[in-house]
C-alpha cells in the first residue's frame, strides 16, 4: 500500500506560499543515516511537496585526503551522494550542498594537521558551556580560506545543485586567540564580515550561489545592507517566542526581500520525545513572519546535539507541520496522529501517530532547563549533584503527571524506535523520582540501564551506520546512574 498525503493538504492554496521547501537534516552529531533509511525520508519529503534537501555536514563527507577526520564517523561518499541526488531529482527535490566552513569545525581542528588553522588551537573558553579543549572556529585567515576551497573543489561537483550552503553560524572563540589583537582594534563582526566574504568570494569561483546562518550579521543589522545581495541570508531559531518579526524585516529592507529564508526547528533534539508545542509554535511564527516580509525558503532543521540521541520517529511531526506551514496550509494537531500513519506506517494498524504526538507532549509537562532542550533528557546525562538542583526547580506532583502520561502510552506492537523513546523517557523519570524521594539506586537499575543500552544500540544500527554510535554510547555511559 503506498503513502497517502490525503488531509495533509486539505484547503491548500493553488501556490505554496514558499517557492523553496526543506529540510536540513543534521548528519555530523554521530548519527549518519543508512542508505535505505535516507532514501525512505526522501520518499516521504517528495509526498509533502519539499523541493529541497540538506545534509549538515562538519567532517561526514568522505574527502580523499582526510580519512584522518572521518574514518570513524561512517561518512557519505561522492558515490553515495552522487546516488542521493539522482535519487532526490528523480523525486523533484534538489539536494543542496551543506559545509560549514567557518565554526563548529572541532571535528577538523583538534587533529594535528589541521590545528594550525584554529582561532584557538589550544582551547578556549566557551561563553555557555565553560572551558572547550579544542577550538572549532577557523582563524579568519587566507589560508583558512584557502584550506575551505580545496573542500568545495571535491565536494561540490558531486551535485547537480549550485546553491552551497557555507553555514557560519556560532564562530564562539573568534577574537580569543590569533584574531585577538584585530578584534580588540576593529571589532568581531568587520572582520567575521571580511572572512564572510571570502567564502562568498569561493562559492561563487565554484558558481554555487551562498546560502549562510545569519544570527552573527544580525547582531549587526547596520551591516547587513552591506552584504552581497546574490548571497542568502539564513535566519533560524528554534523557540515559540523566536524573534522572526524583527529579524525578516531587518534582512528584507536591506534588500534581500525574496531571497532569503527561515529556519525553524523540528524542536527533537536533547529530547527522547521532542517538543511538539515548542515545534509546533516555532514553525507557524517562522513560517508566518518569513511569508509577510517575503522570504523564499522555509528550510526545516533537524539538529542532533549532544550525540543525537533522539529516535528517529520523534522528526515525523515536525516534517508534516513544516510541510504544512511551508505551502500555506493551517497547521491541525488534532490531525497529526493519523497524518502520520497515513504517510509514515501506510502498511500498519494505526496507532503509531497517537503515540508519537503522545510522546511529543511528555516534555511540555515539567519547566524547559534552557533552550532548546527537555527536562528530561537533561536529566538523564545530569550528575546527581546538577539533577539535585534541577530538581529544586519542581514539585513531585509534576513527575508524577510525566508518569500518568507515559503510562497512558501503550508501543506493543509499534516501530520499536516508539518503544524506545518511552523507555528512555521512563528511565529519565525514575532517576528523578529517586533522587526526589530521597532514595539510593536500586540493584536492579544497573541491569536496566545496561538493557537500555543495548535496546538503543540494536535500534540506532537498523536506521543509522555504525560510525558515531560508540560516541553516542559513551556519553551515556559517562554518568553515574
Amino acid at each position: 500500500m503506498a503513502p497517502s498525503t490525503r488531509s495533509i493538504f486539505d484547503h491548500a492554496p493553488a501556490h505554496p506560499a514558499f517557492e523553496r521547501r526543506g529540510l536540513m537534516l543534521d548528519i555530523s552529531r554521530n548519527r549518519v543515516p543508512t542508505m535505505d533509511w535516507l532514501k525512505t525520508l526522501i520518499d516521504a519529503l517528495a509526498l509533502l511537496r519539499y523541493n529541497e534537501l540538506q545534509l549538515y555536514t562538519e567532517h561526514t563527507f568522505a574527502y580523499a585526503e582526510h580519512a584522518t577526520v572521518w574514518e570513524h564517523a561512517s561518512p557519505m561518499t561522492a558515490a553515495e551522494i552522487r546516488e542521493i541526488d539522482a535519487y532526490c531529482s528523480a523525486r523533484g527535490i534538489e539536494l543542496v550542498p551543506n559545509q560549514n566552513s567557518f565554526a563548529h569545525l572541532e571535528r577538523w581542528l583538534r587533529h594535528a594537521p589541521y590545528k594550525h588553522l584554529a582561532e584557538c588551537p589550544d582551547g578556549f573558553e566557551h561563553p555557555i558551556a565553560g572551558w572547550r579543549t579544542f577550538g572549532g572556529t577557523l582563524a579568519p585567515t587566507e589560508e583558512s580560506a584557502a584550506f575551505i576551497d580545496s573542500l568545495y573543489t571535491e565536494l561540490l561537483p558531486n551535485f547537480a545543485a549550485k546553491r552551497l550552503h557555507i553555514g557560519c553560524d556560532e564562530p564562539w572563540e573568534l577574537g580569543q586567540g590569533h584574531s585577538k589583537e584585530r578584534v580588540d582594534r576593529e571589532g568581531k563582526h568587520l572582520l567575521y564580515m571580511e572572512f564572510l566574504n571570502r567564502l562568498f568570494a569561493l562559492a561563487e569561483k565554484h558558481e554555487h550561489r551562498a546560502q549562510f546562518w545569519a544570527d552573527i550579521i544580525l547582531e549587526r543589522p547596520d551591516l547587513v545592507p552591506q552584504l552581497p545581495k546574490n548571497v542568502t541570508p539564513v535566519i533560524w531559531g528554534y523557540e515559540a517566542d523566536s524573534p522572526y518579526a524583527e529579524q525578516c524585516r531587518i534582512v528584507a529592507e536591506a534588500g534581500f526581500k525574496g531571497n532569503f529564508y527561515v529556519a525553524p526547528g523540528a524542536g527533537n533534539w536533547n529530547s527522547f520525545g521532542g517538543r511538539l508545542d515548542v515545534a509546533q509554535a516555532n514553525i507557524t511564527l517562522a513560517a508566518q513572519e518569513g511569508h509577510r516580509h517575503g522570504a523564499s525558503g522555509l528550510l526545516l532543521t533537524a539538529w542532533g546535539d549532544n550525540g543525537h540521541h533522539q529516535p528517529w520517529p520523534t522528526l515525523f511531526p515536525a516534517l508534516i507541520m513544516s510541510a504544512q506551514a511551508a505551502w500555506g496550509c493551517p497547521i491541525d494537531a488534532a490531525a497529526l496522529p493519523e497524518q502520520i500513519d497515513q504517510l509514515f506506517y501506510p502498511d500498519d494498524a494505526p496507532g503509531h501517530g497517537a503515540a508519537i504526538c503522545a510522546l511529543g507532549k511528555i516534555d511540555a509537562l515539567l519547566p524547559q532547563p534552557a533552550p532548546p532542550s527537555s527536562f528530561l533528557h537533561t536529566a538523564f546525562f545530569a550528575t546527581e549533584e546538577k539533577l539535585n538542583d534541577l530538581l529544586q526547580t519542581i514539585a513531585r506532583h509534576s513527575l508524577q503527571a510525566v508518569e500518568n502520561a507515559l503510562d497512558q502510552i501503550d508501543p506493543t506492537g509499534l516501530d520499536p524506535e516508539i518503544g524506545l523513546s518511552v523507555k528512555l523517557n521512563r528511565y529519565a523519570l525514575k532517576r528523578c523520582m529517586r533522587i526526589k524521594q530521597g532514595h539510593a539506586p536500586a540493584a536492579q537499575e544497573s541491569g536496566v540501564y545496561e538493557s537500555l543500552l543495548q535496546e538503543f544500540e540494536t535500534l540506532w544500527t537498523a536506521r543509522s551506520r555504525i560510525g558515531g554510535l560508540a560516541e553516542s554510547l559513551e556519553l551515556m555511559r559517562a554518568v553515574k546512574h
